[in-house]
């Protein structure tokens, strides 16, 4: 198939694309001019089309001729609503408005468990369970799945919801590993022991080419068919993460400090304002705290396994000691 890409310069993107070529895809890439190339371009014969989702008129050339629409541009941090919305509900509306006129009849959609909220009732989250989102980024995610809902009687739609993602080169859980590296680390929460599920990028990456080409059709508006939740297949503590992180990076005794959820908020609002003020989002701010706040995030991948035939392939030992070494041989970590 020729598949457009979108969302191919960031942390997820080359990845994809890597995996999709290896199964003999052909990738055009939809990119700003703007844009660093260097990772797609390392993966070899990738067309780049030049082009934003939240432009209309740069999207009927770069959908032109392809087959299916592999949609992986996303915003995971911003500073207003508008900021979330703009790419992650309309540029998404606008694509897949552009690709039912186009007449592509495969499309894609790499979601996130935080449309899902939550885990219910403290089990694992299942791709039927009802969606409450807690963060403006999960609710902004929600309403791109049901943008592209709204098409599923044109499009073959199949949506992906990987939990939290990293590897080399990501900045998010790199938080992590900076914890790690000092040998002190925080959590949110005095009570209880909250379960998180996790993927290396190389499995998302895997799991969507997977996706593509095995990947039942979203029903409509509501329901389970043809979402899949994704990850390592483990569920972990946030103490178990930092300490793994820890250990990856040569510590063996990282200590994890517990914090009230009552001080979290005075953090949150100040990562926000401090990112109001720099025009920078921050790490820490309300939107990650609303979400922290929750009783874990964690997802089944039973679905995943039955119908795609798909195995997670990187271990979370593994993955997180090449994620250590590419951080320490690239200098972000001494």
């Amino acid at each position: 198939m020729k598949v457009l890409l979108t969302g191919g310069t960031g942390f997820v993107g080359p990845v994809v694309a890597k995996s999709l070529a290896a199964r003999g895809h052909e990738i055009r890439a939809l990119v700003r001019r703007t844009s660093n190339k260097a990772g797609l371009e390392a993966v070899g014969g990738v067309e780049f089309a030049y082009g934003d989702v939240c432009d209309a008129d740069s999207l009927p050339a770069a959908l032109e001729g392809v087959d299916a629409v592999m949609h992986v541009a996303a915003v995971t941090k911003g500073l207003t609503r508008d900021d979330y919305f703009r790419v992650n509900h309309f540029g998404t509306r606008q694509l897949a408005e552009a690709a039912v006129a186009a007449g592509v009849p495969r499309f894609v959609h790499c979601s996130t468990l935080a449309v899902a909220g939550p885990m219910p009732h403290g089990r694992p989250s299942l791709e039927e369970d009802e969606c409450k989102p807690v963060s403006l980024y999960g609710t902004s995610k929600l309403a791109g799945e049901e943008a592209v809902r709204r098409h599923a009687d044109k499009l073959h739609l199949t949506i992906v919801r990987p939990p939290i993602v990293y590897g080399p080169r990501d900045r998010d859980f790199f938080e992590v590993f900076k914890m790690g590296a000092l040998g002190v680390g925080l959590k949110i929460g005095l009570v209880g022991s909250k379960r998180y599920s996790i993927i290396h990028v190389d499995d998302l990456g895997e799991v969507l080419a997977v996706a593509l080409e095995k990947g039942r059709r979203v029903a409509g508006l509501q329901g389970g068919e043809g979402v899949y939740h994704v990850s390592d297949g483990g569920l972990y503590t946030w103490e178990e993460l930092i300490r793994q992180a820890g250990a990856a990076l040569g510590r063996k005794n990282t200590v994890v400090l517990p914090v009230p959820e009552s001080l979290s908020w005075p953090a949150g609002l100040w990562g926000s304002l401090a990112g109001r003020l720099s025009g920078k989002p921050q790490i820490v701010n309300l939107d990650k705290v609303r979400e922290s706040a929750g009783p874990g995030w964690a997802c089944s991948i039973d679905r995943a396994r039955s119908e795609l035939g798909w195995e997670p392939g990187v271990p979370l030992e593994k993955g997180l000691a090449e994620t250590a070494a590419w951080y320490r041989e690239n200098r972000w970590i001494k």
